[in-house]
Formats: C-alpha cells, structure tokens, sequence
C-alpha cells in the first residue's frame, strides 16, 4: 500500500511534464505557411501545369514529326545488304555478297513540294492553335479568380450583415429590458440574425467552391492548400483604343482565325499535291556491290541510271484523293468565314456588355449610397423609438443587397473585360479599371 502512494505522485508529475512538452515544445514548432497567389502567379502555374498545355505541345510536336517526315521525301536514300548462302548437297560451297544502293528524286511535277507546304502550313497552324489554348486557359483562370475575389467579397459583406444583426438584437434586448419595445422585436432580430448567420454559412461554401473552381482552372490538384491576394474586383485594365478598333484587332491577333487561315492553305497545297498524283517520276539510282566464294575474292562493280514511273491506271484513286482534297479546301473556306463572323459577334457582345457593366456600376454606387443613409435614418429612428424593428431589417437587408450589387457590377466589368480580351486575342495588362465610366 505504501509503494503505491508513493507512485501516484511521481506519475501525477510525469503527466504534467508531458502536458507541458505536447503544448509548449510541439507548439514551438513552426507550421508552413499557406501559398499565396497573385494572378499573375495563378497564370503562370496554369501554363506549367495545365493538362491542356501539354496536349497543345504535343499537337506541335507530331505536327513537327510529319513536316520532317514529308521532308524526308526528297532528300538522298541510301541503303546497304550484306548476305552469305551455303550450297551444294553438303552444303560445301559458300558464296558471299554486300553492297550498298542509292536514289534522289529528281522530279515528280512538286508533288513532294506541295507536300511539305502544306506540312509545313499545318505545324504553323498548330502553333496558333497552342496560342489560342493558352488565351483560353488564362481567360478561365482570371475568371476564376474574379469569381474568388467576389465570393471573398460577398463573404465579407455576409460578415458586416451578421454583425449589424447582432448589434440590433442587442438593442432589442436592452428596450424590453427597458419596457420600451415589445418581445416581438427581440424574436424577429433573433430570426433575422438567424438567416443572417445562414447567408454567411452560404457564402463561406461558395469560397470553398471557388476556391476548387480555380484550382481546377490552374489544373492544379484539388488537395493542394493555396489562397489568393485580396486585392480587390478591379485587377484588369481596358486601353481606350480598343474599343474603338476591336474588329479590326481582332481580325488581325485572334490565333483561332490565323490558324483557320494556315489550315486552308494546307489544303490549298495538299489538293495541289493530290492534282498531281498522275505525273511521271524520275530518279537517279546507283549502287555498289561486290559478290565472293569460299576464296574470299570478291567480284566488285558499281552502277547508276534514271529511273522514271509513269502511272497509268490506278482505277480512279487519285481523282478521288484530289476531289476529296477540294471538298476539303470548300469546307476550311467555310468554316473561315464561320469564324469571322462569329469573332465579330463575340467582340460586339463584350463591348456591350462592358458597356451595360459600366452602367451598372454607376447605379450600383448610388444605390449603395442611399441604402447607407436610408440604414442610418432607420436605426436612429429605433434607437429614439420612432422606428419599428422590421424598418431596421428592411434596411439593413437593402444596404447588403446593394453592396453585394455594387461587387457584382464591378465584377461583371472585370468579365466583361475578359471576354473582350479573348474576342480580339489580345491581353490588356492589369493595373484596375476603377471609375467605371467611359476611358
């Protein structure tokens, strides 16, 4: 019995020791910090990152493979063969032989020209192409990030909204406690206060989701731990000649209308190519060779010559390779001009709806400002017991509203911005365009 009241305490102190060690020493230990990201830090993680980028590389890469392969059509071909036969019934004798074989092309009516044009056509389109691969991912991105900033935004006005409901339960609280104001208005700001902490909760789901949503659009993994810069909803910025020439830019920087060109004169070259299929051949040939017995004594002689072919009849194959090659150039001439006048409309739809965000910019400022000073008449109205409860939540709600307005409006130019970038294939910079009027 009294060895174990003797241990009780040294184990008591023991569990202390350790208590200390887990909160003081652990707790010393530095954590690492999360990664915060600009969006110029975002761009460049997508462009290294993204699964589309990579796709596009490899586009040019086989693109690059097939111009070096139609190259390879005109340039010398050297082949050489070594052989040893044992003959006889016994297979006593043995004969030796090796030479070596060479042929150029000396004319095939530019069949392998037109060829490599149109190989060579179809690598520069594909390079427009991986540009127009790139616009697309940065535009996501910094859609994304907008659409973090905002949700950011609106998280935070949620915030202002939950702590001017509790403030005015608190008033509520202390006129019935006074006799002044009946317990009706303490429930109702219970209540009011309730939705507010929901539409917080809701706000704070919708970072989580925007958070995803960029990551996504970074092609980054969704496990990794990363924030933004809270730099506010005005990043982008508009140059006023743009506006004013946006077709004419469009038409001249958008890599999707350059590549679409390229595309139809690879077509133009192929069908040139394919037109051609029934035109003579000729070659230079030569070789060297050299044949021996068991002797070892070798027999050598050498030998060159032109070569030409001249198809005949091929059943009507290169006809109908040159017939679908022009259907080909129709179509790509088609689709051309498809695009410019779909590049147009886009660039007409984002310069209204620049315009139509600049707009609702200017009314969102003065909807804030009313909706501030309509909030200050209500609570001093309540507080001098004119007012009623329901006037304060009607102008506290319509003070949130009008803030959470202003941020979208502000965003919705920022977008708009985005999609006037993508229609001309041009990237304007950032620096904040924050007077929401015309520049």
């Amino acid at each position: 019995m009294t060895r174990r009241k003797n241990i009780r305490p040294v184990a008591v102190c023991a569990g202390v020791f350790l208590l200390m060690f887990l909160m003081f020493g652990l707790g010393s230990v530095p954590c690492e910090a999360q990664t915060v990201l600009s969006l110029e830090d975002c761009l460049a993680l997508a462009e290294a990152r993204h699964p589309d980028m990579a796709a596009s590389a490899a586009s040019v890469a086989s693109s690059r493979g097939r111009l070096a392969s139609a190259v390879a059509g005109d340039r010398l071909d050297l082949s050489g063969s070594a052989s040893a036969a044992r003959s006889g019934p016994d297979h006593e004798s043995t004969s030796y032989s090796a030479g070596v074989t060479a042929s150029i092309k000396l004319y095939d009516a530019n069949r392998s020209k037109y060829s490599v044009d149109a190989s060579r056509s179809t690598l520069a389109a594909a390079g427009e192409d991986a540009l127009e691969t790139l616009a697309a991912v940065r535009a996501n991105v910094k859609t994304a990030y907008l659409s973090l900033l905002l949700a950011y935004e609106t998280e935070r006005q949620r915030e202002e909204s939950v702590r001017a409901f509790d403030q005015h339960l608190d008033q509520a609280k202390g006129f019935f406690d006074a006799g002044a104001k009946p317990w009706y208005d303490v429930t109702k700001a219970e209540v009011d206060l309730g939705n507010a902490q929901l539409s917080r909760a809701e706000a704070s789901s919708a970072v989580r989701d925007a958070r995803a949503s960029l990551a996504n659009a970074m092609g980054i993994d969704q496990t990794e731990d990363f924030d933004i810069e809270r730099a506010g909803l005005d990043i982008l910025t508009l140059a006023p000649r743009v506006l004013d020439s946006a077709e004419t830019l469009a038409l001249e920087n958008r890599p999707d209308y350059k590549s679409s060109a390229l595309r139809m004169e690879a077509g133009r070259s192929t069908l040139k190519a394919e037109s051609r299929a029934n035109s003579p051949t000729v070659s230079l040939t030569g070789g060297y060779n050299g044949a021996a017995d068991d002797s070892f004594d070798f027999e050598r002689g050498w030998n060159t010559g032109l070569k030409m072919s001249v198809p005949i009849l091929d059943g009507g194959a290169s006809k109908a390779r040159a017939d679908i090659a022009r259907a080909q150039v129709d179509s790509l001439a088609a689709s051309h001009e498809k695009l410019r006048q779909d590049i147009l409309l886009a660039v007409s739809r984002a310069r209204n709806g620049i315009e139509k965000a600049r707009e609702g910019i200017r009314i969102s400022r003065l909807t804030v400002i009313n909706a501030e000073e309509n909030l200050k008449l209500a609570e001093g109205r309540y507080e001098t017991g004119v007012g009623d409860a329901l006037e304060v939540t009607d102008a506290i709600v319509s003070y949130t509203d009008a803030q959470l307005a202003a941020n979208k409006a502000r965003h919705d130019l920022q977008t708009a911005i985005i999609s006037l970038e993508k229609a001309v294939g041009l990237d304007f910079g950032y620096g904040g365009e924050n007077d929401g009027g015309k520049k």
